[in-house]
């Protein structure tokens, strides 16, 4: 996920160039964007709403199909 967290310790791995570190991220998620906390907030109100009464013990993964490689 893109949080200021992530461009301040990761981008140390870029050699601090964190446009890099956010381009080369994007380039590793089948979405070729990284998700923020929106996305996360967002399917957590879906698990917490009317419409997802039915769904129980799932891990829902948030990762733009990361997982999914």
């Amino acid at each position: 996920m893109h949080t200021p967290l992530i461009e301040r310790f990761v981008a140390s791995s870029y050699g601090g160039d964190v446009e890099e570190m956010i381009r080369q991220r994007n380039a590793q998620v089948p979405m070729k964007h990284m998700g923020d906390a929106w996305d996360v907030a967002h399917a957590a109100l879906f698990l917490a709403s009317d419409d997802a009464r039915y769904i129980t013990g799932v891990q829902l993964a948030v990762g733009g199909g990361i997982t999914c490689q």
